[in-house]
């Protein structure tokens, strides 16, 4: 497995615990979480398709920051962790798009 394909599948992994997450979130936590996992939701697909496009761009770097920020997607249990984990996890992919 290339380092692309590891980092769809630990993007994958982190987006089902995010949305997860906000599944269970209190409503009124779920107005707020809901624009920030549609951006994140949006520029994963975009992610994905360059992927496609370029082939492998992923680098072992990238690879340690994703885990790291699945670590705190992990430890996220109110709102505002949450939210700052998905801020993260938007900007770390938006550098990829």
């Amino acid at each position: 497995m290339d380092n692309d394909a590891k980092m769809l599948s630990a993007m994958g992994e982190a987006l089902i615990d995010l949305e997860l997450k906000y599944r269970a979130s209190a409503l009124t936590d779920r107005m707020t979480l809901k624009p920030a996992l549609d951006e994140l939701l949006n520029d994963y697909a975009d992610y994905q398709i360059r992927l496609l496009k370029e082939g492998t761009i992923t680098t072992p770097a990238d690879l340690k920051e994703m885990a790291e920020i699945k670590k705190d997607i992990d430890k996220a249990a109110e709102c505002q962790k949450l939210l700052a984990a998905l801020a993260r996890t938007i900007a770390f992919v938006a550098t990829k798009v």
